[in-house]
């Protein structure tokens, strides 16, 4: 009945996708249903649809932050990928669907001459992760950036100014809060689009440089812990291009566990475990990890 509900409201959906084919890491199993709705009205629907068939859901952009299980995902996938529209409010603002790529809203801000998000421009995920993440690069963070965020939860759509978001080192409002992020608003500055183009291909050039971009991973895979960097402790650590089956340490930057093209999950968690267990045990400082599991 759920499946025929969808379609009687029109909601493209498809089942039994592999999560592999949706998460920037390249693992993960069968989900039972993933559905694609493209306005706010659509995902309140699919909502409504979850609650009256006692649905666990899980909400998902580009899958950038994920390492799915490789049993699959036995609920909802709301992917929010196709809810991406963008506007100019007026002088210096943005309104942006939250399923928008960070690369579209950077090109998006370059053609509007708008300045402050060309730190985010290669963040390889969507506005809504980055905005429940608090992501940031190269000394930028979304904190910088946002004026408010619009949600939807199960009593309906509510607004949260900055401050209300509760920003810190990776880190929002909604890392504790339940809630689907719709859109989000941007207080930009005026700024030289020869300028800002300049610092958008600077900042891919030195991602290129540094960081695995043509392997498959999840992006920088531990928080930054105090007074140090992850990448260095690994490094000094020996664990550079450690590999536990598929799972590796990137050679090019040990920040980053990559999938070497045919990682389980199991041997992705394994590697994570060995290199906090590792760093801990040879400097005293305990990772976090800064991926979520989707199981």
């Amino acid at each position: 009945m759920f499946i025929q509900e969808l379609m009687q409201y029109q909601i493209q959906y498809k089942q039994n996708v592999f999560l592999k084919e949706y998460t920037t890491l390249h693992i993960g199993g069968r989900a039972h249903i993933m559905i694609f709705p493209k306005s706010v009205q659509e995902i309140e629907q699919c909502l409504k649809l979850c609650q009256k068939y006692d649905m666990i859901y899980v909400v998902l952009g580009k899958g950038s932050n994920i390492l799915a299980s490789d049993q699959g995902y036995h609920g909802v996938i709301i992917n929010l990928t196709m809810f991406c529209e963008m506007k100019r409010l007026d002088g210096q603002r943005i309104c942006v669907q939250s399923g928008a790529t960070l690369k579209n809203v950077c090109d998006f801000c370059l053609q509007q001459e708008l300045t402050g998000l060309e730190f985010a421009c290669g963040i390889p995920g969507t506005i809504g992760g980055a905005v429940y993440m608090n992501a940031g690069a190269y000394g930028g963070e979304m904190q910088e950036v946002v004026e408010k965020v619009v949600y939807l939860d199960d009593k309906g759509v509510k607004t949260l100014s900055h401050s209300e978001m509760q920003f810190s080192y990776r880190h929002s409002y909604f890392s504790q809060q339940k809630g689907i992020i719709l859109e989000v608003i941007c207080c930009l500055k005026i700024g030289n689009k020869e300028l800002m183009k300049k610092q958008m291909n600077d900042l891919m050039r030195r991602r290129h440089e540094k960081q695995p971009m043509s392997d498959y991973s999840a992006g920088s895979t531990f928080k930054r812990p105090n007074g140090h960097y992850a990448s260095a402790l690994i490094k000094q650590c020996g664990l550079q291009g450690f590999q536990i089956g598929g799972a590796q340490v990137s050679l090019k930057h040990a920040g980053f566990l990559i999938n070497c093209g045919h990682a389980t999950s199991q041997e992705f968690l394994q590697l994570i475990k060995y290199v906090q267990k590792t760093v801990y045990k040879q400097t005293g400082y305990q990772l976090e990890c800064e991926i979520k599991m989707l199981e």
